[in-house]
Order: structure tokens, then C-alpha cells, then sequence
């Protein structure tokens, strides 16, 4: 195989990047957040620019001087035999740990993405809202997930085994093997739009405990679920099982067999996944409605996270009320129908929920904030709560990038939030 020759530069562009002191100079370090604190990663990084590619390299050396070293030689190999040549040979050697793909073997690069994913319930382990979890992506796919650690190098580890699991054996293979968490919104009305949303865990057993009651003359509400994926399928049946008064009589790989069986046996609610495999979960609805009449449909959607939740939720209408709840309590809104015993007003006591929890919101909060932002302001974020970035915000307002900046600088110092998932939440609780 036969060798680059080193490519020639002008001497005023490239002479003091063949010495370790100008690559000295543009160390870094990564940092990540962390209960609201700021935390540098113990590894220096460095950005290398050439032939059109920018690539982020992780160093292994810790002393500055040999990292620069490190990093002139990373740009040395570049220059001569190309990209490829720097990147090969074996990945536990220092100099090798790209921030691309094959940095990926390095647990360096999995403890840099570690976060908490704050939610707590009854239904996950006492410390569980503590763990560490990370958000992997391969090929166009990407998922959260936790990793039963609270310690940051043991995480990573873990961090980097399920991704190994994935390019080795494929997504499909490694979501049977590993738990991931998601996202899932209940959509109890779409105009006014009211959804609980919840985070879950999935899971690979359904749990068939006893269903705990208030007393022994109470309606035990029982539900049916059609989900496609079995994690998330397990998942909702165990949360299901786990909630007072609640039951799970079936659970479905598809919306036919969840339909035939509300045809057939005693059910209060059928749980209906908005993209079910074979048709939306809209039509399972109508479907339900013709067929058994005296059972309540629930369409829910399942999410990355609540950031993806916030970006599709729909347009037009005219209130929005999303509430967060633990995954043991995402029917809360339809508890009252165990002591009204009418399950047939299932929706209608949703309904009056929500409009309890806005009468109860204490006066002062997000609607008083939202109402000291400027009507550009509020232009700016209506765009925001749609997902759009600012380029796109800027060209449909007919304003610069950097107004919009502004902009949301703005709105966050007013709203008393620092990103923009928290300005969203707080506009759609409007």
C-alpha cells in the first residue's frame, strides 16, 4: 500500500501548526450540567480542521503539554496519509479516541453525556431518580437509557456496553436486552388540548399483583392496552396493575385483538398507541366507538423525550394544559369514576380534572409571567413551542438572527427559566 505524500502548505498558514505550542493553545476541556452545576470532564480536547472536515478528539493525556503533543501529532498523521490513517489501529491507545464513531469505544465519551433524568414514582427503585442515564444514537436512531448507576465511570462503562450491543447485534436486539426510557403523552382532549404526560421505563414481565382497592365494594377499572412494541406494552401494563383500583385485563400487539376483546368482555378503557403498526390510533377509535359504544378509547403517543413531546404537539388550539405526572399515576384524572362508579363518563371526569388543576394553579405563576413578554416576544415563542430554530424564526418574522437571540435571552430572564424546553412547558401550562 503506498503512502500520501505530506501535502505542502504556505508557510504563513501552516508552520506553527506543526509545533505543539499552537495546538497548546486551543486545549478545552468539556463540560456537562449536573443538579444545576457546571462540571469540567478530567480529559483535554481539541477541534482539528482539514480537507474540508471538523472533527472534536478526545486526548488521553492529562498534562497539558502532552496533550498538545498528542494533538500535533493527531495533525501531523492527517496532513500526511489522511483522515483515515489517524483514525485507525487500536482503540485503547491513546491519540485514536475520535469524537465520531470509533471515539464511541472510549468510555471517555459516554461520560461526557451522562445526565439525571429527574422524575420520580412509586412504581421505579428509591434511588432510581438519581441514576445516571444516557441518550445513545446509531444510524438515524436514538433512545434514553438508564443505567442503575449513580457513579459517573461505572455508568459510563455500562454507557458503552449497550452501545457495543447495538452496532454488533442492531437496535431491535439490544431494546430485548436493555431497558430504555420514553416519554409518553395521554391525549385526553386535543381542542382544548389537555395531556398527562409521564416518563417510562420498559419492561420485559408483566407483574400480575393484586389490584389494591379502597374497599371491598369499590369499581375496579378495567383496562385494555394495544401496543405495538412489548417494552412499552409491559411497561403500561405494569403501570396500569400498579395504580389503586386500576387493572390491566389485557394487553395486545395490535388494536384488532384489543378491539375483538372489548367486544366480547367486560372492559371500562382501552389504552390505543397513536402510531399503532397497522392503522393510526385515530381510526382504532372510531373502530372502538362502533364496536363496543360503552367503552372508553384513550389515544396516547410515545416520545424521545418531553423536548420531542413539546416540539409535535399540535397546532390550533386555542388552550394548551400538558401535566406532568408519575408513571404510576398517568389515569389520575379518571380516579373520581371509582367512587362514582360511572365508568361511562370516563372522558367527562377528565375533563373536570383538568379544569380543577387550572382553578387550583396558584395565582401568579406562569400566566402572570407570560404576560409581562412583549407581543414579539410572544411571537418568538409561540415558534419556539413548534420546534422551529431560529434561522426559520427569524425568516418568518422578517427579523435578524440575532433579534431573535434576543429575543429569547429575553424570554427566558422574564419566564425565569434557563432553556427552552422549560420556556415551552410554561407556555403550553398557559
Amino acid at each position: 500500500m503506498s503512502k500520501k505524500r505530506p501535502r505542502k502548505e504556505p508557510r504563513h498558514q501552516s508552520e506553527s501548526k506543526w509545533e505543539p505550542s499552537y495546538w497548546r493553545a486551543r486545549l478545552f476541556r468539556n463540560s456537562y450540567t449536573c443538579n444545576g452545576r457546571r462540571f469540567e470532564t478530567k480529559g483535554w480536547c481539541v477541534k482539528i480542521q482539514r480537507d474540508g472536515r471538523r472533527r472534536t478528539i478526545s486526548l488521553h493525556a492529562s498534562d497539558s503539554m502532552q496533550a498538545a503533543t498528542e494533538a500535533c501529532k493527531y495533525y501531523r498523521t492527517i496532513v500526511n496519509e489522511g483522515w483515515e490513517a489517524a483514525t485507525a489501529g487500536d482503540h485503547s491507545k491513546p491519540g485514536v479516541a475520535l469524537r465520531g464513531d470509533l471515539g464511541r469505544l472510549d468510555p471517555n465519551y459516554w461520560a461526557q453525556g451522562l445526565i439525571h433524568r429527574e422524575y420520580t414514582s412509586q412504581s421505579l427503585p428509591p434511588r432510581a431518580h438519581r441514576e445516571l442515564s444516557i441518550r445513545i444514537d446509531h444510524e438515524g436512531a436514538s433512545c434514553y437509557f438508564p443505567l442503575g448507576n449513580v457513579r459517573r465511570e461505572e455508568a459510563a462503562q455500562r454507557a458503552l456496553q449497550i452501545y457495543k450491543v447495538i452496532i454488533s447485534k442492531g437496535w431491535e436486539a439490544a431494546l430485548k436486552q436493555v431497558s430504555r426510557e420514553l416519554t409518553v403523552a395521554f391525549h385526553w382532549s386535543d381542542n382544548p388540548l389537555a395531556w398527562t404526560y409521564t416518563t417510562i421505563r420498559t419492561e420485559n414481565r408483566i407483574h400480575t399483583t393484586g389490584t389494591k382497592l379502597k374497599d371491598s365494594s369499590a369499581l375496579v377499572v378495567r383496562v385494555a392496552i394495544a401496543e405495538s412494541d412489548a417494552g412499552i406494552r409491559v411497561a403500561l401494563a405494569n403501570c396500569v396493575n400498579r395504580m389503586p383500583g386500576f387493572e390491566c385485563a389485557a394487553a395486545f400487539a395490535n388494536s384488532k385483538d384489543a378491539l375483538d376483546h372489548a367486544m366480547h368482555h367486560a372492559l371500562h378503557l382501552v389504552l390505543i398507541g397513536q402510531n399503532a403498526a397497522e392503522k393510526p390510533g385515530s381510526v382504532c377509535l372510531e373502530e372502538l366507538r362502533s364496536v363496543a359504544p360503552a367503552v372508553a378509547g384513550l389515544i396516547y403517543s410515545v416520545h424521545e423525550d418531553s423536548e420531542e413531546l413539546f416540539r409535535t404537539t399540535p397546532g390550533g388550539a386555542g388552550y394548551y394544559l400538558l401535566k406532568r405526572v408519575g408513571p404510576g399515576d398517568f389515569l389520575e384524572p379518571i380516579v373520581e369514576v371509582l367512587e362514582a362508579r360511572s365508568p361511562g363518563k370516563i372522558i367527562d371526569a377528565a375533563w373536570q380534572y383538568f379544569k380543577n388543576t387550572v382553578f387550583s394553579s396558584p395565582i401568579g405563576g406562569s400566566t402572570q409571567e407570560l404576560t409581562n413578554l412583549t407581543q414579539r416576544e410572544h411571537e418568538v415563542l409561540a415558534l419556539l413551542s413548534k420546534g422551529q430554530q431560529d434561522k426559520a424564526i427569524a425568516d418568518k418574522l422578517r427579523i435578524s438572527i440575532y433579534t431573535v437571540h434576543v429575543h429569547v435571552r429575553n424570554i427566558f430572564e422574564k419566564l425565569r427559566v434557563h432553556n427552552r424546553t422549560g420556556a415551552v412547558v410554561k407556555y403550553f401550562q398557559k
